[in-house]
């Protein structure tokens, strides 16, 4: 039930990293309403990913593979440089990192919907023999 759950909340916050370019973008063009907007859609960007944290620390301590937590824990980082820069005004460094961190949950939803092995299997040994 876990891995539906991960699968469900990152391609939540792949959309709204998306939709996060895309009111930045608006901004920098010059539609000035669109950065209360910007601003409100990076909080939900941060909770999302505040949330796909605490999801990926259940998954791993059940058994799940490292980078379900590690991933999230490192988005978490640069999200969190995301919201400083933006709200220092730094614009270049800002876009730069948005796109870094873009890539960053694309790896993560992508990873997501790959085979992950459950807490009760664990992980596929290599000295498992394979029907011929």
């Amino acid at each position: 039930m876990q891995t539906k759950q991960l699968r469900i909340l990152s391609t939540l916050l792949f959309a709204f990293a998306i939709a996060q370019a895309g009111l930045g973008s608006g901004y920098l063009e010059g539609g000035r309403g669109l950065l209360i907007a910007h601003a409100t859609n990076a909080f939900a960007v941060l909770v999302l990913t505040v949330l796909a944290v605490v999801l990926g620390f259940g998954h791993r301590r059940g058994g799940g593979p490292g980078w379900v937590f590690y991933l999230p824990l490192g988005l978490l980082i640069a999200v969190a440089v995301q919201v400083a820069l933006g709200f220092a005004g730094a614009r270049s460094i800002h876009v730069f990192w948005g796109v870094l961190y873009l890539c960053g949950v694309t790896a993560y939803c992508s990873y997501t919907y790959r085979e992950l092995p459950s807490a009760k299997t664990g992980p596929v040994s290599a000295d498992v023999p394979r029907a011929r």
